[in-house]
This record gives structure tokens, C-alpha cells and sequence, in this order.
């Protein structure tokens, strides 16, 4: 069987299961635990699934390697990783070209795409919030921990804009193409991803801004927390 890159699947039960990472180094090479730098903030957890099945970034794995593409016309990169047992406890060394991340196994489980990962109840009952009616363009992104900066904004981003209508209907236009979801007073109801991304209005110097959580594969596969979206009221 192969996988992506047309490489052979070779098993490894000994990868399969859930990785949290707990630290990484600035040696490619590195297999030790010791003297690691605080969690990066790209791989908080890995998931390798049964029969070297893809997910989110990551395009499958084969014993010994796991392959991952950033997006776009990003091509799918091969990493290797060594397992080694440290004082009775199972590590996952991931090797890149300029450092390694370094991940503790977790568990044994045999997950797939449809039980993977953590998603939100949406199911809630519409409050209205007549602020928040209307469109809204979007004007910035920033990642989770950071701060919001007037000064740098972006009118190229990916997800345009945000529409909220009175009957709770919401529409998402995104660069290539648009999505149907929902929305209650504070939260944004991704119906495609199962998730209810918090939003609220700040003025800040005279101006309006809607800030919503951006809850994509970072906070539903890698554990992270989400980053911000930030819109101004379109006027017509």
C-alpha cells in the first residue's frame, strides 16, 4: 500500500496513538529530553492514525517517517522520527532540517478522522444581537497570545468577510468559496467543522471592530489555542 509521495506503508504499532509535545531543540539530530525549550506552538499534538491515514496537515506517515504539507502549492515534506524509552515513558523525537520537536506518548488508541480531535456543542438556541447585524470585511489576523495592532492591517486575507443576518443565518466568504453556517449572540456556529467560535465588538479609537476566534486545525487537531480573526463593518 502506498501512501503520499507515493512512498510504501510500512507499519509501526509503536507510533500509533496520541503525542503531546513537550518541548523541542535546537539539534536536527537530538533523542534526549533534557535542557528542551518551552513548546514551540506548531505541534502541540500528534495523532498517528492506523494504516498511515492522513489528517489535517499531516498527509500520512510510514515507520520511521511522517509527512506533512503547510498548504497552498506547498509541497508534502518528509520528516523522520525515532521512538526511544526514557525512565519507562514512550518519546517521539520528530527531526526537521534545524531542530527537533520532542513529544511523550499519551496513549494507544486507534483513532480515525471522524473521532479525531476536540469540537464544540453548537448546539445552542439563537439570542439575537442586533450589534453585530450586517457585514463585516475583514482586516487583520493574528495568532493566539498576540495583540491586536491598528496599524497593521490586511485587505488580502483569506477569509474576506462575515455576514451576519437577524434569523441567525451567517455567511462566510473566504477567498475561494463561501460557507452557510450559523450564530447566537457571542458565538459564530461552524456547522462544517463543528465549532463555536466566540466573537465580540471593541471600539478602539472611534472605530468598530469584530474580533472571532479562528477555530481551524491548530485548535482542533494540534490542541492549540485559537487565533483572531478582525473585521470592520462594511458600509455600503
Amino acid at each position: 500500500m502506498d501512501i503520499a509521495n507515493g512512498m510504501e506503508f510500512i507499519n509501526d504499532e509503536a507510533v500509533i496513538g496520541k503525542w503531546d509535545n513537550i518541548g523541542w531543540t535546537e539539534d536536527p539530530s537530538a533523542v534526549s529530553v533534557t535542557d528542551l525549550n518551552d513548546i514551540s506552538g506548531e505541534y502541540h499534538t500528534l495523532y498517528f492514525l492506523p494504516d498511515g491515514e492522513p489528517y489535517w496537515i499531516f498527509e500520512g506517515w510510514t515507520k520511521g517517517v511522517l509527512l506533512i504539507s503547510y498548504g497552498g502549492d506547498d509541497p508534502i515534506h518528509p520528516y523522520n522520527y525515532e521512538i526511544k524509552v526514557i525512565d519507562d515513558e514512550r518519546y517521539l523525537f520528530l527531526h526537521f532540517e534545524d531542530k527537533t520537536e520532542v513529544f511523550i506518548k499519551r496513549d494507544d488508541i486507534r483513532y480515525n478522522r471522524e473521532t479525531l480531535g476536540r469540537h464544540d456543542d453548537i448546539d445552542m438556541p439563537f439570542a439575537a444581537d442586533d450589534r453585530v447585524l450586517g457585514k463585516w470585511r475583514s482586516v487583520a489576523f493574528f495568532y493566539a497570545g498576540a495583540e491586536f495592532n491598528e496599524e497593521e492591517t490586511a485587505h488580502d486575507l483569506y477569509l474576506r468577510s462575515v455576514e451576519f443576518f437577524p434569523d441567525g443565518r451567517l455567511v462566510q466568504s473566504y477567498m475561494d468559496t463561501s460557507w452557510q453556517d450559523k450564530w447566537t449572540k457571542g458565538y459564530v456556529l461552524n456547522l462544517h467543522r463543528t465549532t463555536a467560535a466566540g466573537y465580540y465588538i471593541k471600539e478602539i479609537n472611534g472605530k468598530e471592530y469584530l474580533f472571532m476566534e479562528w477555530k481551524m486545525g491548530n485548535y482542533i487537531y494540534g490542541g492549540m489555542e485559537p487565533d483572531i480573526y478582525v473585521f470592520r463593518r462594511k458600509r455600503r
